[in-house]
């Protein structure tokens, strides 16, 4: 086996964002071909093609130390990459001091499959081990809507509107399965356990799989969330699936279902985020007509923006009309809870907004 560089933490996290954005490049819309998210929802992301994706290798071990012309290679590749790249190493001693990077330790096993290759040579964690990594960096809330970035259908800091459509990276399924192995792998081998694994699993419960925004992310993550956390603790939201009209709706508008934003099984309830990518004619004319449909079938329809997230009143009414559409007394949050409410939204908003305004100033050089 010849020599190898292993990217991850920021680096993979970066990379993982350019995976995103490339496959969107190569899956435009056409005259006879819909959005790319139209197709992941609608037609279960068939056709698309894949080729910029890297591919799962069976390399299970950590370099012992850095190539630096592998270095050279990978800043090659990654034009757009950071200015720093973060490297792994599995031996103190084969870290090095390069200019423009910055060589982690990671010890211990890992399970296979753990690292994709991205060019000869040059691997990249792979997006579970990712997640993983973010533990050490980011806040609980943020790593919980790193999550729903890696388990949903777009990439931050991409495009028009700061985030690109594109194929879900993982699930939460695939992310607890790793998770598992990983710990089950480094108890059979008598080592400890690698840091992050408590905070990356206890912010796993909160992530959703199929996410279209991260403003939609934020929106399921103030819902349900628990009130200690800065939610309101409301039951989970399905993100993105398919809801299903009654027979006499079905036949009387002649469409069987839709897919929400959010929905509520068994609740008759959906939630519906107005974003910016909605201000185009034909989003809006199919959003309209979901509304009407829907409530024509008997479904509650509560409807969120920007605005509502930004204001307590405002969002204190959506959790109300949620909880009332769920069954449930409303309980008016306390003093300490309101802070905590207040608080996450402005965490998670400002990081949206940092990450459109880079995409914004990568888009403007």
């Amino acid at each position: 086996m010849g020599e190898r560089l292993l990217l991850g933490f920021e680096t993979a996290q970066w990379v993982w964002r350019a995976v995103g954005r490339r496959v969107a490049e190569a899956n435009p819309p056409t005259a006879t071909r819909p959005p790319l998210l139209v197709r992941l929802l609608f037609e279960r992301g068939e056709g698309i093609d894949l080729g910029s994706m890297p591919r799962r290798t069976r390399a299970s071990k950590v370099p012992e130390t850095v190539d630096g012309a592998l270095v050279t290679q990978a800043r090659l590749a990654l034009t757009e990459a950071p200015a720093t790249l973060d490297l792994c190493v599995s031996r103190q001693r084969g870290r090095r001091f390069i200019a423009g990077a910055t060589c982690h330790l990671m010890t211990g096993s890992y399970p296979v499959g753990s690292f994709f290759g991205l060019d000869e040579g040059i691997m990249v964690t792979c997006p579970e081990l990712t997640f993983l990594q973010a533990a050490r960096a980011l806040s609980e809330e943020l790593l919980v809507l790193y999550g729903h970035e890696l388990c949903g259908y777009f990439a931050h800091g991409m495009g028009e509107h700061g985030f690109c459509n594109c194929p879900a990276l993982t699930s939460t399924e695939r992310l607890e399965a790793y998770l598992d192995r990983l710990e089950a792998l480094r108890a059979s081998r008598g080592e400890g356990m690698p840091w992050g694994l408590r905070k990356a699993r206890a912010a796993l419960a909160h992530v959703r799989d199929g996410a279209a925004s991260p403003e939609e992310a934020v929106l399921s993550m103030v819902l349900t969330m628990p009130r200690r956390m800065g939610g309101y603790g409301l039951p989970p939201a399905r993100l993105n699936a398919s809801v299903r009209l009654g027979a006499e709706a079905a036949r009387l508008f002649g469409i069987d279902e839709f897919v929400c934003d959010l929905s509520w099984e068994g609740y008759g309830l959906v939630a519906e985020f107005q974003g910016a990518q909605h201000k185009l004619r034909s989003r809006r004319s199919y959003d309209r007509r979901k509304g009407n449909v829907l409530g024509a079938d008997g479904w509650k329809v509560v409807e969120v923006d920007r605005s509502m997230l930004e204001r307590a009143s405002l969002m204190d009414e959506v959790a109300k009309s949620v909880t009332t559409g769920l069954g449930r007394r409303w309980r008016q949050p306390g003093a300490r809870d309101a802070t905590r409410q207040v608080g996450l939204r402005n965490r998670l908003l400002r990081f949206i907004d940092d990450m459109r305004a880079a995409a914004g100033a990568t888009l403007a050089a």
